[in-house]
């Protein structure tokens, strides 16, 4: 694999993320890109001359084949990069001749992800699952379950996991650590004490606010995880219990750390900032408070280039570029927050992993 001049790259849904993401990797034609997604085409064209895309580049793909459930999609999908990836009409054509396949997945709840990759799993061809990684933690739990069967290298990340403004606002936790103050350095440095996360609910949660806990978490979760993926990346890992409120699925949770750290999460609707999908991040301790810049669709570009520099660098490697189980405590916290807002209690996260 690491001889390969080019990788050969497999697309799976001609969805919002795939055009995104593939036009880092691959030469596109940017007026038929805005003719089939104007989204995408507005966030990486240049401003005074739509012929222009300014996006990050990854170099080292080449997209060779395109699947979609509509056919239709991924001949589209096929005529924005010159006609050259292969339109598939099932997985089992992508699975030939490709050296890597990515899952794109830009509003969907991952209910299909499993499904979708399996057949790559079974014949060891290193796959990117979009977020979030799967529905339901069972379904996470099984696509690890076949990639460490298989030895085939997987992984999984929402941007807000990798955006560089997120890595720009932790440098500033410093500010509010007894660190940054002229007291006796046999004091311990102070550490955070709570932390909030502005997330984002879902474009049409006005729509679903008659219907009951639980039944449209797939059409939110495409959302929330989001949220999700900065608390853990600014906060750290290692949940220890969830609880959650409010009248849509995971509308307000609240995560405890095992850092001692207690994040809010507000999965707001999108209707609060129409057309952004702006995030923002505070971070409290005794000696003060930060607050972030927006982290939106600008600034979103720069991790959606982390993680395919981590793609590829897994793709040569053959060696993921986190542990399996960031991915799992991701579908953990979901999970728990469902049983918690059902329940009306903290869930246990431990307890989620030991039911599956």
């Amino acid at each position: 694999m690491a001889s390969l001049k080019r990788i050969r790259l497999g697309v799976v849904r001609a969805d919002t993320h795939g055009y995104y993401y593939g036009i880092m990797l691959d030469n596109c034609d940017p007026m038929i890109l805005f003719k089939h997604n104007h989204v995408v085409h507005h966030y990486a064209s240049n401003i005074y001359d739509p012929k222009i895309l300014t996006m990050p580049k990854v170099s080292g793909f080449e997209i060779v084949k395109i699947y979609d459930y509509k056919l239709e999609n991924a001949q589209k999908f096929s005529e924005a990069f010159f006609g050259k990836p292969v339109v598939c009409e099932t997985l089992e054509e992508m699975t030939m001749d490709i050296d890597a396949v990515f899952i794109a997945d830009c509003d969907g709840g991952g209910g299909d992800h499993l499904r979708l990759a399996r057949p790559f799993l079974k014949k060891g061809i290193p796959i990117f699952v979009d977020k979030p990684f799967a529905s339901t933690l069972k379904d996470a739990q099984e696509i690890v379950r076949l990639s460490e069967e298989n030895n085939t290298p997987l992984f999984n990340a929402s941007i807000l996991t990798y955006v560089p403004a997120a890595s720009h606002f932790k440098n500033r936790f410093e500010e509010i650590s007894n660190a940054y103050y002229p007291i006796p350095s046999s004091l311990p440095t102070l550490p955070l004490g709570i932390g909030v996360i502005k997330g984002v609910g879902g474009a049409f949660s006005q729509e679903l606010s008659g219907k009951s806990i639980g039944g449209d978490i797939e059409e939110r979760l495409a959302y929330i995880i989001h949220g999700i993926s900065l608390a853990l990346n600014l906060f750290g890992m290692g949940v220890e219990w969830v609880e959650a409120m409010g009248t849509l699925p995971l509308e307000y949770i609240h995560l405890n750390l095992k850092n001692g750290i207690e994040v809010i999460i507000l999965n707001t609707p999108v209707d609060i900032f129409p057309e952004a999908c702006n995030f923002y991040a505070s971070a409290y301790s005794k000696w003060g408070a930060v607050h972030s810049n927006s982290i939106g669709d600008p600034e979103f570009l720069g991790g959606a280039e982390r993680i395919l520099q981590l793609f590829k660098e897994m793709v040569i490697s053959r060696k993921p570029p986190v542990p399996y189980r960031n991915f799992l405590e991701h579908i953990a916290v979901v999970e728990a927050g469902q049983l918690a807002q059902k329940k009306g209690q903290r869930v246990y996260i431990k307890d989620v992993f030991s039911s599956t």
